[in-house]
């Protein structure tokens, strides 16, 4: 079984890098410390798309659940990893 550290950051990843691809804008790497909006150019609506992405993939939806409740800071992509790997049981 993979272990959760290494499944979520791939998954986030991934996530993002695919809405970078689908709407026309490409990245090369996703990194943790890399500024979701100025690094990477993600908008809402892409992180809207990234967590649909993320929910599918993953299974969980991190923003429903009383590890990360209240109104969580999503400025980098290690913030969207962090929230996921605490939602995990």
């Amino acid at each position: 079984m993979t272990e959760p550290s290494t499944t979520v950051p791939a998954a986030v990843a991934t996530a993002i890098l695919t809405v970078l691809h689908d709407t026309g804008r490409d990245a090369t790497q996703v990194e943790p410390t890399m500024l979701l909006a100025a690094d990477l150019g993600l908008d809402s609506l892409d992180l809207a798309q990234t967590i649909v992405l993320l929910e599918r993939s993953l299974g969980i939806d991190p923003f429903r659940t009383a590890a990360t409740a209240g109104r969580p800071t999503l400025r980098t992509v290690g913030d969207l990893i962090s929230i996921y790997l605490a939602a995990l049981p």
